[in-house]
């Protein structure tokens, strides 16, 4: 199986070094492994006309919007439900 690889915007890089526990950056992190492996398994959210392919992805307590590329994602933002 391919796995794409990961980039992750500032912002996405803030929030999960603010995440309240390692458990939390834990489940963001096993989330982005499951994107990873079929980044368009997600739905697209873009805004109608936006050139931008934006994607969400949701787990138990966290969700990631991204874009996928050719053989990488990139995580745009992280949300924490916990």
């Amino acid at each position: 199986m391919h796995r794409h690889g990961t980039v992750f915007e500032d912002l996405a890089v803030e929030v999960m070094a603010q995440l309240p526990t390692d458990e939390a950056r834990r489940e963001v992190l096993a989330l982005i492994e499951v994107v990873r492996a079929d980044p368009w398994a997600w739905p697209d959210v873009r805004d109608p006309g936006s050139c931008e392919e934006i994607r969400e992805a949701f787990g138990p307590l966290c969700w990631i919007q991204y874009m996928p590329h050719a053989g990488a994602i990139e995580v745009r933002e992280i949300g924490w439900a916990g």
